[in-house]
């Protein structure tokens, strides 16, 4: 009975979120990135990938970061053959030395200059039990999943602070907002990326430049990408997490796995529209603030 209730409030608050956001689509009217250098971390694979691809045939100058050269050079390469106009550079996002030269490459290239926005999208999951986690395998989750990003936005955001304008997005995940079973270290790292532009959102609002330094954090569903090759995941539904009401959801089939086309999309539609916190689905949000109460 408790789980039932559960489901029903969150499901009840799914139906106002989706009213709600159904009056900011049809109010707001999506920014252009004709000719604007943005900067994507983790692009080689995934939705870091499929996010620079979207940039790309909206015309805008996409500079795909990725520690693996190959998949990065090809990547790019698929973006040019589709007309799109790309970048590709080798960079290492838990090394803060490398981040800062990459930066400043870009803002000294000739036909690129000061990234407009950054995308933080680097991110690895080691889908283990706690007391099975080496102590290896937690300081390689934060590394990328933690540092990565701080690194990343140290590198950037003060040539946007000197400019006067910019556009920081970071991906965590709906396991920002609660854990669940075999990712105790990757659900905390997307609880730090979400404190971490929770905290910059303030502190440029400090600097009174909220009206021209944008933070979008999104929060995507389970995404069937490679991270999740060796969880428990039967797609198309997800069923790795322990909270009750959650798995209700799962359930009845409201929460579902997402492909990476559709958290791509997600994620460019909440730069575009310059939203401050996306979730995907949209209406993951509700059930997000409800399994919190």
């Amino acid at each position: 009975m408790e789980v039932a209730i559960s489901f029903f409030q969150a499901l009840a608050h799914s139906a106002i979120g989706f009213f709600l956001s159904f009056v900011e689509f049809v109010t707001a009217r999506p920014k252009s990135v004709v000719d604007r250098v943005i900067v994507i971390t983790g692009a080689a694979q995934g939705i870091g990938k499929e996010v620079a691809a979207k940039f790309a045939a909206l015309k805008a100058k996409v500079v795909l970061l990725d520690i693996n050269s190959e998949m990065n050079a090809k990547a790019a390469e698929e973006i040019r053959q589709s007309g799109g106009c790309a970048y590709d550079f080798v960079v290492d996002v838990t090394r803060p030395e490398e981040m800062r030269q990459i930066a400043k490459t870009i803002k000294d290239h000739k036909d690129l200059g000061c990234a407009d926005i950054v995308i933080c999208s680097a991110g690895i999951l080691i889908p283990k039990l706690l007391e099975d986690n080496t102590d290896a395998d937690i300081r390689r989750t934060f590394d990328v999943n933690v540092l990565g990003y701080f690194w990343t936005i140290k590198a950037f955001y003060p040539m946007m602070l000197s400019r006067g304008s910019g556009h920081l997005v970071a991906i965590s995940s709906v396991g920002g907002h609660f854990g669940c079973s075999y990712s105790s270290s990757y659900s905390a790292s997307k609880f730090a990326a979400r404190g971490l532009m929770e905290s910059l959102e303030w502190e440029i609002y400090d600097h009174g430049m909220c009206n021209r330094i944008k933070t979008t954090t999104v929060y995507p569903c389970f995404t069937d990408t490679n991270l999740l090759q060796f969880c428990n995941v039967h797609s198309p539904y997800v069923s790795t997490v322990s909270h009750s009401s959650f798995q209700a959801c799962i359930h009845y089939r409201i929460l579902r796995l997402l492909t990476v086309e559709e958290t791509a999309q997600g994620v460019v539609d909440a730069v575009l529209y310059e939203k401050c916190e996306a979730y995907i689905p949209f209406y993951a949000r509700w059930f997000c603030l409800e399994l919190k109460r």
